[in-house]
């Protein structure tokens, strides 16, 4: 069984009949390995009980965005947090955008993390400690759907 690098909440905002709206979220962050892809997990939160709302029976009702789909993880501000405090980032893969959202030191925590696991190839200079990472600080070189040996080049 792999195990988690990262676990927490996490709200995902998803839109239904043009209404957006926050749901929380028990995600795990899973590390590639022989056992199985990386990976991000979600869950529904139910409560605030120990282990978040990962019972047994959740296990099927779980989302899984694979992170070699991933393009790329970067945060963004939003006009209505689910949270006051809260900080929003957006995953793109090549299929969609997800919007999530964590209180602000979490969320720079998962945007880091997430850049770790999804371009494994990066180069990685954080910013200084003092200041709190930014889009710049995080190089996200390579996965199997961008490299930058692409830039610029124009295919025929």
């Amino acid at each position: 069984m792999d195990g988690a690098v990262m676990e927490g909440p996490l709200f995902l905002q998803s839109q239904r009949f043009g209404t957006k709206r926050w749901r929380k979220t028990w995600a795990v962050l899973y590390p590639a390995s022989p056992h199985g892809v990386a990976r991000l997990e979600f869950f529904d939160h139910k409560g605030s009980s120990s282990g978040g709302g990962r019972g047994g029976s959740r296990r099927l009702d779980c989302k899984v965005i694979r992170l070699a789909e991933c393009v790329s993880v970067v945060p963004v501000s939003v006009e209505s947090p689910p949270e006051p405090g809260a900080a929003a980032f957006r995953l793109d893969t090549a299929q969609r955008s997800h919007l999530l959202a964590a209180d602000a030191p979490s969320s720079a925590a998962w945007v880091q993390t997430l850049c770790r696991n999804a371009f494994p190839k990066g180069s990685w200079a954080l910013a200084p400690a003092e200041n709190p990472p930014k889009l710049s600080a995080l190089e996200m070189l390579e996965n199997s759907l961008y490299s930058p040996t692409w830039e610029g080049h124009v295919l025929f």
